[in-house]
């Protein structure tokens, strides 16, 4: 269940991270992550993703996001950048945003065929939301990287 702030003070800021090894080369890992106006797919939590803004080489640049809540959703947008020579993509809202998101994901090679993905990511909600203290124990990035391993499983 969320839960308007007005009624509750505004959590403060959750940062959960987590580390895995996936069956995919690192590459493979960076480029499927890497399409974020796919996110949803493989993300339950997000209803749906808009890119709203391109880079030259055709990756999202900014993509506004619409979240699953109890009763409701919560829309906001994300900036991200890449790095594909260490095959790392970070995000953030924008400064401003009542959604304090910001995060990272980067996968080191380990063979041509396994990866270690390391994944960092920072919440703050203008909402109570009983999902993140409940279901996902207040750790928000194991579930981000089993769901994204569960897509790769599915993928491969």
């Amino acid at each position: 269940m969320a839960t308007a702030a007005a009624a509750y003070p505004v959590q403060s800021p959750l940062a959960s991270e987590v580390s895995t090894t996936l069956t995919v080369g690192a590459g493979v890992a960076y480029e499927v992550f890497a399409d974020a106006g796919q996110i949803p797919r493989w993300l339950p939590l997000l209803q749906h993703a808009h890119v709203l803004d391109r880079r030259n080489d055709g990756r999202a640049r900014r993509v506004a996001f619409t979240r699953k809540l109890e009763r409701g959703s919560l829309g906001y947008t994300l900036e991200y950048s890449y790095e594909p020579s260490t095959y790392t993509i970070t995000w953030s809202t924008p400064d401003g945003s009542n959604v304090v998101l910001t995060g990272e994901v980067r996968f080191v090679p380990l063979s041509a065929r396994a990866c270690m993905m390391l994944y960092r990511l920072v919440i703050e909600l203008p909402v109570v939301d009983d999902l993140l203290a409940g279901e996902l124990d207040g750790h928000p990035a194991s579930f981000v990287v089993a769901e994204f391993r569960e897509h790769l499983r599915r993928f491969a």
